[in-house]
């Protein structure tokens, strides 16, 4: 009898684990068929944003972002006529930083490189996420300032953990709070998306805020004005510069 029973429990476990299981899948298939469908997202190779950062009262810092490949992406922010740029291109990257004196292109660290490989990701770390190598659980709903939202726990293959809140309602995401390990200290951020607009059926944020950890009360926003999809990338603008004149960006017509 005590066997049948321990028969019984261990079916109704293993029920449950692959219930559990398929509910992470459903919830991921549709965030990303409301966010225009996984298609249309791997059919995006290459992309530019523009927008400006606010950086203080009455003071925003213009910005550009290309991104091509999944593994090539330059930042470019303009303030008070100097030009602060950081570009990747696959495992190496530079940077240019006049605001820290230095008008030379510097290489990036080890856990500069890491994270800009993160960000290069255009398609983020739910888009296939067993093939990368990355764990996500359930944990349930969570209120968000009176919205019901999906929390799930991603566990990335380089070890480090993210949280993504997903709106019950809408699927899109509302917020994502990490954790990881930069130069041998834990760095906690979030990341808070709104006012999310369709471009060329893709569904993207027009206003988010960076927070040094969740528990900020404010962070830094940064308001997007322009999103293109596969625009023509000059490669070469992803490369490190001989001397720091090169500061200028090219696109192929």
């Amino acid at each position: 009898m005590k066997s049948k029973k321990l028969f019984i429990a261990i079916i109704l476990l293993l029920f449950s684990a692959t219930t559990f299981a398929q509910t992470v899948d459903e919830i991921i298939a549709s965030h990303f068929k409301a966010m225009g469908g996984k298609d249309k997202i791997a059919s995006v190779k290459s992309l530019k944003m523009k927008g400006n950062i606010d950086i203080g009262p009455d003071m925003k810092a213009p910005f550009t972002i290309f991104m091509k490949d999944g593994s090539k992406v330059r930042f470019e922010m303009d303030l008070q006529g100097m030009k602060m740029i950081q570009a990747l291109e696959g495992d190496s990257g530079w940077y240019i930083n006049p605001f820290g004196g230095k008008t030379d292109p510097e290489r990036m660290s080890p856990e500069s490189v890491k994270d800009s490989k993160e960000q290069a990701d255009f398609t983020g770390p739910l888009y296939n996420y067993k093939e990368k190598g990355n764990t996500i659980e359930y944990l349930g709903k969570e209120d968000m300032e009176g919205t019901d939202t999906y929390k799930l726990k991603v566990t990335k293959k380089t070890g480090d953990i993210s949280y993504f809140y997903l709106d019950a309602g809408s699927y899109l995401e509302l917020k994502q709070t990490s954790k990881h390990k930069f130069k041998d200290k834990e760095v906690e951020s979030a990341h808070l998306s709104s006012n999310y607009k369709s471009v060329d059926g893709l569904m993207f944020p027009f206003s988010m805020e960076e927070r040094g950890s969740d528990d900020a009360s404010q962070g830094q926003m940064l308001n997007i004005e322009s999103i293109e999809l596969n625009p023509k990338i000059d490669e070469s603008i992803f490369k490190m510069p001989p001397m720091a004149a090169a500061t200028g960006t090219e696109e192929k017509k």
